[in-house]
């Protein structure tokens, strides 16, 4: 490798987690409103033939010299063209990612510079691509981590200068995510509380019918021992005058008080 990335490929090798760690993994970008995306490496095609090695670099080295000349359709086609034939490198997806982002086609640059990835996760060029790439859709959080990302591997003071703009976005994004977060865990924690409150009036209250209900059967059961009680008090009284009257109509007459017949008469 003769450039700077290549210099840094092994030295930087390990200076983040794993693929499945970053932002960009967790999208499936789609064309959108854009045109759809370029043609793709095909798959199972890890190595060229001799000849067909030196047309792929022929079609490189068109795309570049129209590059050179603002031919960026023609570029692109080249590019394209080079990449179907399968065995790419992570640089030619990255450099067919950075002509899409400047044809105005961010989500294609996007899906080349994630393809160059998957081939050398230590691509800066291709971390920088999309980086400005998800700038441009205003993706702010993954633009900041690729930005860094990719300076990490390959320092340089455009890309940081650049950077500097995502990175307050991204910081106000943060923040307005940790407000909205704080304020539903602030809704969730009253939510809670009211839940607890009714569940406390609901046991009291469930109490005080328990209690109230208590006291009726209570007063209930008062009642009546005192009616039976009554009731007990009315048959003695009943069966006492009951005897009376049997004992008064039993006396015989030799004993009863003298009446007003019995007395003489002057």
């Amino acid at each position: 490798r003769g450039s700077q990335e290549g210099d840094n490929f092994e030295k930087n090798r390990g200076c983040r987690g794993s693929q499945d760690d970053l932002p960009w993994n967790s999208y499936d970008m789609e064309p959108g409103d854009e045109s759809p995306f370029p043609t793709m490496p095909p798959e199972g095609v890890e190595e060229l033939s001799d000849d067909a090695q030196d047309k792929q670099n022929g079609l490189k080295q068109q795309a570049n010299d129209a590059l050179e000349d603002g031919k960026l359709e023609l570029a692109l086609e080249k590019f394209s063209e080079a990449v179907g034939m399968g065995a790419v490198n992570a640089m030619l997806m990255a450099k067919r990612g950075q002509l899409l982002l400047k044809m105005d086609r961010p989500r294609a640059a996007v899906n080349d510079c994630t393809a160059a990835l998957a081939i050398n996760p230590d691509s800066a060029k291709a971390f920088k691509t999309r980086a400005r790439a998800y700038q441009k859709l205003e993706m702010w959080a993954e633009s900041h981590s690729d930005y860094q990302t990719g300076l990490k591997i390959d320092y340089d003071e455009q890309t940081d200068e650049d950077s500097k703009e995502v990175a307050a976005k991204a910081k106000e994004l943060q923040a307005a995510k940790t407000k909205e977060r704080v304020k539903e865990e602030e809704a969730e924690y009253y939510r809670k509380l009211q839940e607890s409150k009714e569940a406390y009036e609901a046991g009291l209250k469930a109490n005080e019918e328990k209690f109230r209900e208590a006291r009726m059967k209570e007063e209930e059961e008062k009642r009546q021992k005192e009616d039976e009680r009554k009731e007990r008090v009315r048959k003695r009284e009943a069966e006492e005058n009951k005897a009376a009257e049997e004992e008064g109509a039993g006396v015989p007459k030799s004993h009863a008080p003298p009446g007003p017949e019995s007395e003489e008469v002057d």
